[in-house]
């Protein structure tokens, strides 16, 4: 099940874009004054430079671009395009002029027309008197004085409008509307003579055209003439029709003859059937002759039969009445094979007719065909010759129209481009714009004090944080020490300077409920779990270079753990620079150095402070050779006999970089704990401490970072603010300037 708090906590990604950003925050909040005198310096940079710059005013001049100007001639078609047919037309016409103005075809004429070339300014030297009169004429061909005044214009078109502003930007406010002006007036001649030239030009080649054409339509007119007299075409038209009309005569004959030669055919094909046939008498002869005398005979040659075949079987065959219908059959039969042989003969006389008169129609209709071809190849160059004629006339038409039109559009001048409004001389300058150089400044100042503030940062090559610590020392964070109110940061100094060190390092005593109690609380619990394996009774605690608060931790660690029950002892191993007699306010005339030499025994010299269960053992006397002392094995027994006596030996030793010896009292205890201040350490140091430590055979339990202004979360706050937060404080009481709250606001 999900709970509100999963829904209200943040996404990893969203803290880490809020820490980016706090971290960010902090590195520009610490080096403020960094990025103040940077943005000053821009600001007033802008500041200067606004006041001893020279004003330049600026001039501007109002054109009006016709795309529809007024036709004075209706109904004719403009040879020179003003504008477009449609909105994005008109627009890129628009946008062409603009580049027309800035052209060096209008500001030659500006140059010539005011003699800019005379001025050092448009020849870019200080006066004339420097340059010779060919260097000049060489600046003058270079188009310099051109190039000056395009530096100075601006020509702009006025947003959905067809209006165009130049504008003139000059140190003299009359000037600059001169040249605003002259710019405009330029423009306007000249789209006046362009427009003169291309009509001159167009009228020019028209003339021509008019004079090429009007011979290609003499010579179409005279070739068409020529053919109809040399072809009479109006007999050639009517013998036209009269061929026509013969043909189809000629063509409905063929047809007839056709018809009836296919007739006849069939006829002649039944005909030589009856001769093949054996007995001729019993066909059909009605569907192939057309004879009534035939077909009455062949009807009676049927009868005489059917008659025999009836008398035959009722009176014999040599009956006279059966003898007379045979002659008469006989009779018959010849009568009608003679009529069909007639017949047959008249069908071929008929067929062969009818073939003679069809190849003689044949014949005249392929005269006629070719005549008719003929006559057609006549008619299409006929025709042929009066479509020339007629494209001819529509072409010299065409383009005499078109002469005529330029003719006339050249006397009537007429131009779309109008000077709107004038560019009057300008009573404020443009530049230099106090407000915007003021505000661009005061961008430019944040911006590079931000950056100034960065470099910087990146430039300290201090560490910043518990992971760039651990990370290098190669041990973990022990703990977190806050600074304590009151302490001078002025100087970048610890209060371990200040003349009265015992209230800094008695802090934890006068406020066991502040947050630096606690801390140490945590340091002392980390420590006690620092080696699993083994309990630590014994530790130096050292920094990498002095004033990094090494012995304010050595005391306030024993401090807490004396009030926690441990016989503790505090070891002043400074054998160079002691000061922990000053902080318990005891002699120092025995201590550590007298014991080394055999002077002091070791009970003589441990002194009782103040506090329950801990212990000082002073540097005693300075001596000459520390290190000497230090490395011997007396010393080493020295030690070895102290961690038996007391439950915890807490070693104050000088810094780890300038001398040897707190390498070498951490090969007689448990390891060093290491106290680093953030932002004042160095990497370089770190790295150095580590490399040296693991050089001897030592071990570096922890590290603790001292001094850390948790409260305002400067810098390094935010980071190590949340690593102490792992260790968090039940007090009920909170840290303000040092003094507890009153237990009635919790």
């Amino acid at each position: 099940m999900v709970t509100v708090e999963e829904h209200a906590k943040p996404s990893d990604g969203q803290e880490n874009v809020v820490a980016d950003l706090k971290r960010y925050l902090v590195v520009i909040s610490k080096r403020k004054w960094w990025a103040l005198v940077t943005f000053l310096f821009a600001l007033s940079a802008a500041l200067i430079f606004t006041k001893v710059r020279e004003p330049v005013y600026r001039a501007t001049a109002v054109i009006l671009i016709d795309t529809s100007p007024p036709k004075v001639l209706t109904g004719i078609k403009e040879v020179v395009q003003l504008g477009g047919d449609n909105y994005a037309a008109q627009q890129d016409y628009c946008r062409t002029q603009l580049k027309i103005i800035g052209g060096t075809e209008v500001l030659s004429r500006v140059v010539q027309t005011l003699r800019l070339f005379e001025e050092p300014e448009f020849l870019e030297v200080e006066s004339l008197d420097q340059v010779t009169e060919e260097e000049r004429q060489r600046r003058i061909s270079e188009k310099i004085p051109e190039k000056v005044l395009r530096q100075k214009l601006n020509v702009s078109l006025v947003r959905d409008t067809n209006l165009i502003e130049v504008s003139v930007e000059d140190k003299d406010p009359w000037r600059a509307a001169q040249l605003a002006n002259e710019i405009a007036y330029a423009y306007r001649d000249l789209n006046i003579e362009y427009r003169r030239a291309v009509l001159a030009e167009a009228n020019s080649e028209l003339q021509k055209m008019v004079e090429i054409y009007r011979q290609q339509k003499e010579e179409a007119d005279n070739k068409v003439l020529e053919f109809e007299t040399q072809h009479t075409i109006g007999s050639f038209t009517v013998m036209k029709q009269a061929l026509e009309d013969r043909v189809r005569m000629l063509l409905q004959r063929q047809g007839e003859l056709l018809l009836r030669k296919s007739d006849l055919e069939a006829r002649r094909k039944r005909m030589r059937d009856l001769e093949k046939a054996e007995d001729a008498f019993s066909l059909p002869l009605e569907q192939i002759l057309t004879s009534s005398l035939i077909i009455s005979l062949k009807q009676q040659v049927m009868q005489l039969r059917t008659e025999k075949v009836a008398l035959l079987t009722t009176l014999g065959e040599k009956h006279p009445r059966l003898q007379a219908i045979e002659e008469q059959l006989k009779l018959a039969q010849d009568s009608l094979k003679n009529e069909i042989n007639a017949f047959l003969k008249q069908v071929e006389g008929d067929y062969k007719e009818v073939m003679d008169a069809l190849a003689e129609v044949n014949n005249l209709m392929s005269k006629a065909e070719e005549e008719l071809a003929e006559m057609a190849k006549l008619d299409l160059e006929y025709n042929a010759l009066l479509e020339q004629k007629k494209s001819a006339n529509e072409v010299y038409r065409f383009i005499s129209g078109r002469f005529t039109e330029t003719s006339l559009s050249e006397q009537v001048e007429t131009n779309n481009v109008r000077l709107q409004e004038l560019a009057r001389p300008p009573e404020k300058p443009v530049k230099p714009d106090f407000v915007l150089s003021v505000a661009a400044g005061g961008v430019v100042g944040i911006v590079l004090g931000i950056a100034f503030a960065f470099l910087v940062e990146l430039l300290d090559n201090t560490v910043k944080s518990r992971e760039e610590v651990e990370a290098i020392l190669g041990a973990v964070c022990l703990g977190v020490v806050p600074s304590i109110p009151g302490a001078n940061k002025s100087s970048g100094k610890a209060r371990i300077l200040d003349p009265n060190v015992a209230e800094r390092d008695f802090y934890v005593v006068q406020n066991p409920k502040s947050s630096i109690a606690e801390a140490l609380n945590t340091l002392r619990t980390n420590l006690v779990f620092a080696l699993p394996s083994k309990k630590i009774d014994s530790i130096v605690v050292s920094s990498p270079n002095p004033l990094e608060g090494k012995s304010t931790v050595t005391v306030a660690l024993a401090l807490t753990m004396a009030r926690f029950g441990a016989r503790t002892l505090i070891v002043d191993a400074d054998l160079r620079r002691p000061r922990l007699h000053k902080t318990f306010n005891c002699t120092s005339d025995d201590g550590l150095s007298t014991v080394l030499i055999g002077k002091t025994s070791i009970d003589d010299a441990i002194v009782s402070t103040t506090f329950e269960n801990l212990y000082l053992l002073p540097c005693g006397p300075v001596p000459p050779n520390p290190s000497d002392l230090l490395v011997t094995e007396k010393a080493k027994g020295i030690f070895l006999s102290l961690r038996e006596k007391f439950d915890v030996v807490i070693v104050d030793s000088p810094p780890l970089i300038p001398v040897s010896d707190a390498r070498i009292l951490a090969r007689y205890t448990d390891g060093i704990l290491l106290v680093v201040k953030l932002g004042s350490t160095t990497r370089e140091a770190l790295v150095q401490v580590a490399r040296e430590v693991s050089s001897v055979d030592a071990r570096i339990l922890g590290a603790v970072l001292n001094d850390l202004d948790i409260r305002r979360r400067r810098y390094y706050g935010y980071s190590y603010y949340g690593y102490y937060g792992k260790y968090p404080s039940y007090s009920y009481y909170q840290e303000d300037e040092g003094k507890p709250k009153d237990e009635s606001d919790s």
